[in-house]
């Protein structure tokens, strides 16, 4: 299994069904009884942070609404936040590094760990006690930051819309808490198979560079499809991408059409969330409502 985890900073978006290219990420949602239109934005961790700005209607549409829905609330102070992901990114007693490596083994992706280490002096000797994937996480946005050096881990386009609500005095409304992302992240696929990924991301760094690149460029054109493509060819454990897309949607779909009944609000996601006969819109338009693409004006 491939396992690209750019979502663990929050996430990386998968499925494996098909959107028409012109697919957008920008989407007016109307009546079946709402008072005032939502709007439904689609997001990608790599995109740079004035992506937004080429949408001229954005700033009225984030006037009018009175809350942002997020998957999480992103404006929650950062070491409190790593304070309740981190019990999910530690590895039980027995399945640490050094237990399920060999010393020869341990030591070579060792000595291919350091050189992409986030910071001086760490090495996997420090990371002992923690799953595999958090390695591999730091592996690639260190990756990614060599491969796009305009890419800000600290300007992400979630955090961007959250702020700008947080600073107006307006709502931040959750879809989900950080424990729930962070069992997905870290704790829904077994340490061997994220073992496995770690281990083919230091073997081949190429990749994720590449696929970093790929990815992003699809997004700043609006080109799902290709989003999915280069997903699906990441990730092929069907029952992830069920949870980390699908079930959330479904769920996310209980608590949405409430949040936008009380109050017009702006839901932030990533983008494929938006995509496929799962997706948030196709879902808002079988519950009745009206979901108008809104384009570069």
């Amino acid at each position: 299994m491939r396992h690209f985890n750019l979502y663990a900073f929050l996430a990386m978006l998968m499925l494996a069904s098909m959107l028409p290219a012109s697919a957008q990420v920008f989407y007016k949602v109307e009546g079946n009884g709402l008072e005032h239109p939502s709007y439904l934005f689609g997001t990608h961790h790599l995109a740079p942070a004035d992506f937004t700005d080429r949408f001229k209607s954005l700033p009225q549409a984030i006037e009018q609404a009175q809350a942002v829905v997020g998957e999480v609330d992103m404006t929650i102070d950062p070491m409190q936040l790593q304070m309740r992901m981190a019990p999910y990114m530690q590895a039980p007693a027995d399945s640490t590094l050094s237990r399920l490596l060999s010393a020869e083994e341990f030591a070579v992706l060792n000595e291919k760990f350091k050189p992409l280490s986030p910071m001086p002096g760490l090495d996997l000797t420090m990371l002992d006690g923690m799953r595999p994937m958090v390695a591999t996480t730091m592996v690639s946005l260190t990756l990614i930051q060599k491969s796009m050096p305009g890419f800000n881990p600290a300007e992400q386009l979630d955090t961007k819309f959250q702020n700008v609500f947080s600073a107006a005095g307006k709502k931040v409304i959750p879809l989900e808490t950080p424990e729930e992302q962070a069992a997905l992240l870290y704790d829904f696929t077994p340490i061997t198979k994220q073992l496995e990924a770690l281990r083919e991301t230091l073997d081949d760094t190429s990749r994720v560079e590449q696929m970093a690149q790929k990815l992003n460029k699809a997004y700043l054109e609006q080109n799902l499809d290709v989003m999915m493509h280069l997903s699906d060819e990441e990730e092929t454990d069907p029952a992830f991408l069920q949870a980390m897309l699908n079930l959330r949607n479904h769920k996310w779909m209980q608590a949405i059409p409430d949040i936008m009944r009380a109050q017009p609000a702006m839901i932030v996601v990533g983008a494929l969330h938006l995509a496929g006969p799962d997706g948030l819109v196709a879902q808002l338009k079988e519950a009745g409502y009206t979901v108008t693409p809104v384009d570069f004006d």
